[in-house]
């Protein structure tokens, strides 16, 4: 099921791991840059073609992995696959990974990316936009890496 970006910006409901820490147990440390991101364009009247952007190590310095969004935009509904793919290695470092997105006047929200089974180093998460008729803006997404400190 997607989560939907725009009324409140992006919506998600996932289920929580029995027999884990806590969050309140657990102390995150971002492990990639704080500028890295990508904008997509929501509303607008075509599907648009993928977009990437290169995920950089803490001080921007080095290349350690790729964010992709299937499709880069399209029209209020537009389902877009955020898939983060890690070199293998970084891979082991990165504990979980998160989406920070901001709609402007819509406000801000963050998610976690779900972890491919097969791979380290790759996450997926689905987000639909939303929002209303004609309505046409740029949202912002920042892909944040985590490693458990």
């Amino acid at each position: 099921m997607p989560l939907l970006v725009g009324a409140s910006l992006f919506g998600v409901v996932l289920s929580g791991l029995t027999g884990c820490k806590t969050d309140e147990e657990i102390v995150w440390v971002q492990y990639n840059s704080e500028v890295d991101e990508v904008e997509i364009q929501v509303g607008s009247a075509e599907v648009l073609d993928p977009i990437q952007a290169p995920l950089t190590s803490n001080t921007g310095s080095l290349e350690i992995g790729i964010a992709t969004v299937t499709p880069g935009g399209g029209p209020i509904g537009t389902v877009h696959d955020v898939r983060v793919e890690i070199s293998a290695d970084y891979a082991p470092d990165v504990d979980r990974v998160s989406v920070r997105t901001d709609s402007g006047d819509r406000g801000t929200d963050e998610y976690d990316l779900i972890q491919d089974s097969a791979g380290d180093g790759f996450w997926l998460i689905q987000i639909q936009s939303v929002g209303e008729e004609g309505e046409q803006r740029t949202d912002t997404l920042r892909l944040r890496l985590w490693q458990e400190g």
